[in-house]
């Protein structure tokens, strides 16, 4: 386990608290424990920062995976030995908080004791289709971290995923996340396939009104900078994401409606 300077170092560089930073360091030895569960891809924000963008994309607070089958009794069965092995390793104690469970989600609450002391992470498994995915080595980020890989989707599937989670819901993360990834040189084609397919898979219709409903402002604006700004050292304006976004989904979300 890292030690105190060494965690104040890490949220030093990063601009970020120390509780924060300790979760991530924490996260980063649960994906050492997940990866040997087979059949479960790793997706999400936490992906983004901890395989992809290590280095310039904002923490997270918990691990996202999809299990194309739902088979969630052989998770919880592996979770003891896999606790253990992260304490042998680490020295981090884990112990699992709660479960809640129905046949296309399982939602883990587990408690650490680290270098702070206690605190709790959490980890969704959802049944889902995904989209394409690799096997890939898990970058260092803190200086004890073993090397390990994991099942990962790639960029272009995390992408249409967050996509379909706008038209699901209303979360700053989401739309800090897609706004970021919008810049970044995607073979945005494969995106909007994807996306089709996930969409098709929960029966979700690709409308961008339900992206951006008229009073999307106000259902932002209060939670911005508190909910940003614990995982970002400056999060991005609001307004300018909004507008950034509306201009740039046009194109991918609505093909040929400008034309003509």
């Amino acid at each position: 386990m890292i030690d105190r300077r060494e965690l104040f170092k890490a949220a030093r560089e990063r601009g970020l608290g120390l509780g924060i930073t300790e979760k991530d360091y924490v996260l980063g030895w649960l994906m050492f424990g997940l990866s040997r569960i087979e059949g479960i891809i790793f997706t999400g924000g936490t992906a983004l920062s901890k395989v992809y963008f290590p280095k310039i994309w904002r923490l997270s607070e918990d691990l996202d995976f999809i299990s194309p089958v739902g088979d969630f009794s052989r998770v919880k069965a592996e979770l003891p030995d896999i606790f253990s092995l992260i304490e042998r390793e680490s020295g981090i104690k884990l112990r699992l908080k709660s479960v809640h469970e129905n046949p296309f989600y399982l939602q883990l609450k587990i408690q650490y004791s680290a270098v702070l002391g206690k605190n709790w992470a959490k980890v969704d498994i959802t049944r889902d289709l995904p989209g394409e995915s690799i096997e890939v080595e898990i970058p260092p980020a803190y200086p004890d971290y073993p090397r390990f890989s994991m099942r990962v989707e790639t960029v272009e599937s995390i992408l249409a995923g967050k996509l379909r989670a706008l038209l699901q819901r209303r979360k700053c993360r989401d739309y800090s996340d897609v706004w970021r990834m919008m810049e970044l040189k995607l073979d945005f084609r494969k995106v909007r396939e994807i996306l089709e397919r996930k969409c098709e898979a929960k029966g979700v219709e690709i409308d961008i009104n339900r992206i951006f409903p008229e009073d999307l402002p106000d259902i932002l604006r209060p939670y911005w900078e508190r909910e940003l700004g614990r995982l970002l050292r400056r999060p991005p304006e609001m307004e300018k994401v909004i507008s950034d976004l509306r201009s740039k989904l046009r194109h991918l979300l609505c093909p040929g409606r400008d034309e003509g």
